[in-house]
């Protein structure tokens, strides 16, 4: 089969999609990768179709006059930013772009912002399927969500009068962000697709023949009230990062040369509105005598080299597969890949987060027992030593995150995946 696998977003949306794309390879199938220019090199790498969809980053900063700064604080800060700025502007040439590479598909995986995709394979008669890769976006009311500023009104609504009280209120935040949306119900007109009722954002991912989660029961195991169409497969990793290198020399050095570090990361995005982050970190691992590793992104490398130290190293990109079993404990923004690639590691987390499903997935660490969470806006010297101090003293904490690891490491979240979509392995 052809299979179309559209995705937009950072490495955290990207690698899931990579994972995918290579277990159909190995099953024999044809993967088509439908997604931002700088995904190219990953995907032609591993012999995969590639096909650019618009916009890209350069595109959004060249349009929107922000820097890569500005445009993270801008997601961070604002929601609608992503709609108003992102989707809706370029809905008609995103569409463009994906309606020939989804015209001779025979199935089309798209991820829960791929509006386009969907609407363009709904338009070509195409089998549809999405990639669900938190839980926050199965909008449950038997397992409500943490909300994307860090508000837990529902999970508190939920304990106390129940799911009942949570489902009004899940309905009236799709009604509300369904206005925003508004212009791809012309766009799925002039494309020729069936109509949608609904918020094609939070609940057209789900209103699909099959909506795979692609994320650990272990982690967070499926609600109650999950669709029909939902099925629970676990965590899909690729880790090839833009280059596929491994640890650097000197990284493989400083980690030889001591005890485990704590490592500390904010992703491939939120990394150029860190805010201090990484200063404050260095001075934490000061603190606490411990040795750090600051993942800070290859295009910020240069700007924190005040930083380095004996005990402190600097890193742009480190694959998160080989660095985190090494490490004492994970400090991240809680961005689902990272998340995902700390509990497979079997280490404590910290989740410092920032924005979106952050923040719920903060608090699944913390429900499991893996980790705790210290969001962003509140992390200082003071506050954020503290917290690894007691994370590094839980043992509790610590023989969780190692069960969690055994478990991830029993499951094939690709294998569970393209089996729950059809994609046998071709004879």
């Amino acid at each position: 089969m052809r299979v179309v696998l559209a995705t937009l977003g950072t490495l955290g949306d990207v690698h899931p999609f990579i994972a995918l794309a290579l277990g159909l390879k190995a099953r024999g199938h044809v993967p088509v990768f439908a997604g931002a220019e700088s995904v190219r090199s990953i995907a032609e790498r591993h012999g995969i179709e590639f096909h650019p969809i618009r916009p890209d980053g350069p595109q959004l900063i060249a349009d929107t006059g922000m820097d890569e700064g500005a445009m993270a604080r801008a997601i961070a800060e604002d929601f609608d930013f992503i709609v108003n700025r992102v989707l809706v502007p370029y809905a008609a040439v995103t569409l463009a772009d994906l309606k020939p590479v989804v015209a001779g598909a025979d199935l089309v995986i798209a991820s829960s912002f791929s509006i386009h995709a969907r609407i363009a394979a709904q338009a070509a008669g195409v089998r549809l399927a999405t990639a669900l890769l938190q839980p926050i976006t199965l909008l449950s009311a038997e397992d409500p969500p943490v909300l994307p500023r860090g508000e837990t009104v529902l999970v508190t609504l939920r304990r106390w009068f129940g799911p009942g009280a949570v489902r009004p209120l899940l309905r009236l935040a799709e009604r509300r962000f369904a206005k925003g949306l508004k212009p791809f119900a012309q766009l799925r007109a002039e494309a020729g697709a069936p109509p949608f009722a609904g918020n094609e954002m939070l609940a057209g991912p789900l209103a699909v023949e099959r909506a795979v989660g692609l994320w650990s029961p272990a982690f967070a195991p499926a609600p109650g009230d999950a669709p029909a169409s939902f099925c629970q497969t676990g965590f899909v990793f690729y880790d090839g990062g833009f280059a596929g290198q491994g640890l650097s020399p000197a990284l493989e050095a400083f980690l030889d040369a001591g005890p485990p570090p704590l490592v500390f990361t904010l992703g491939s995005m939120a990394v150029y509105a860190e805010d201090g982050f990484y200063a404050a970190s260095a001075e934490v691992a000061r603190r606490l005598g411990r040795r750090a590793v600051l993942l800070v992104g290859d295009d910020m490398v240069g700007q924190f080299r005040s930083v380095d130290a004996e005990d402190v190293i600097v890193v742009g990109y480190a694959p998160h597969s080989q660095l985190f079993p090494r490490a004492a404990a994970v400090i991240g923004h809680g961005g689902i890949g990272t998340t995902a690639q700390a509990i497979r590691a079997g280490v404590p987390q910290l989740v410092c987060a920032i924005f979106g499903d952050q923040f719920d997935n903060g608090a699944r660490i913390a429900r499991a027992g893996l980790g705790a969470v210290l969001p962003k806006r509140r992390y200082t010297v003071d506050r954020a030593a503290a917290a690894i101090d007691a994370l590094l003293k839980d043992d509790a904490i610590a023989a969780h995150a190692r069960r969690a690891a055994i478990a991830l490491a029993a499951e094939d979240g690709v294998g569970a995946a393209l089996d729950a979509l059809g994609l046998a392995t071709v004879a």
